[in-house]
């Protein structure tokens, strides 16, 4: 091989690392500046906030934004909701998805692959397609403004069924017939066998779920006509109208939320170790 092309195949690396590490920064970059923006300017001025170009560092940090945005969006009353109802979506959600994915990846019985095929079809439709028929059904049976609308419609979920039942498959048959030979019932294979190894993807599913229930304004709106059950998606979306004379207040909603991503924060930090073994296999060699 001559001189020439051995410096070619030194130079092909260099040139595909700087590559990769310009998309790298770009992609980064795209994904961080909003929230940056965001954080930095709920400390803003109104002046500041509404200013063109964008100022990305304010000269003063104005800490009263967040105090504003707790009052003027109600944060005690819709947090609560969010809460109720995120926690409550999160429980019944898995209490259904668990056992149901369990029996779809370890079990047989008939029809199993058409009611299977049912699941991943739904994930496929959009939500706007079953809105009007939910409402009405919903009205009908007086749940419009309540919380059962609210977390009943969300204690199914297909795409969680689906990745739980991806790891119950993951699981070695000799664990579970070693469990079965041993006299286990099918719950305790289930919970005491199979659910410490697919822990990591239940807890990553839980989280999932949290974050779909506390960012939702969709159904937010659709299911509610008065703001008994509403949450605060919908209160901060309500600080869009907050305005200081002919100026709007940008940082008051900007630092509602960021409050309102502080406990998507949170989680993430709690859970990130066990998101992260939800992607590595589980099962036992």
């Amino acid at each position: 091989m001559t001189t020439g092309h051995k410096k070619m195949r030194r130079k092909e690396p260099l040139v595909g690392k700087i590559i990769e590490c310009i998309v790298l920064v770009v992609l980064f970059a795209m994904f961080i500046l909003p929230f940056y923006y965001m954080i930095i300017s709920s400390f803003k001025t109104t002046i500041e906030a509404s200013a063109n170009p964008p100022v990305w560092w304010p000269e003063t940090f104005v800490w009263s934004n967040f105090a504003d945005a707790w009052k003027e969006a109600n944060f005690p009353k819709y947090g609560l909701n969010s809460l109720i109802i995120s926690g409550t979506v999160v429980v019944t959600c898995l209490a259904c998805s668990v056992p149901c994915a369990f029996a779809f990846g370890r079990m047989n019985f008939r029809f199993k692959k058409p009611l299977f095929a049912i699941i991943l079809s739904d994930m496929m439709i959009p939500v706007q397609c079953v809105f009007l028929p939910l409402f009405i059904i919903f009205s009908r049976i007086g749940w419009i403004n309540t919380y059962h609308s609210m977390i009943l419609l969300f204690t199914y979920s297909g795409s969680t069924i689906f990745f739980i039942r991806n790891a119950f498959m993951q699981v070695n048959n000799e664990v579970l017939e070693a469990a079965r030979l041993d006299g286990a019932s099918e719950l305790s294979v289930m919970f005491k066998v199979t659910f410490p190894m697919v822990k990591p993807v239940v807890i990553t599913m839980a989280l999932m779920a949290f974050l779909r229930r506390w960012n939702d304004y969709f159904w937010n709106v659709s299911l509610t006509t008065n703001d008994d059950v509403r949450t605060l998606p919908y209160a901060i979306n309500a600080l869009n109208a907050a305005t200081d004379g002919l100026l709007p207040r940008w940082e008051v909603t900007m630092a509602g939320a960021t409050m309102l991503m502080a406990p998507m924060l949170i989680a993430y930090i709690f859970a990130n170790r066990h998101i992260k073994n939800a992607f590595v296999y589980s099962g036992i060699k």
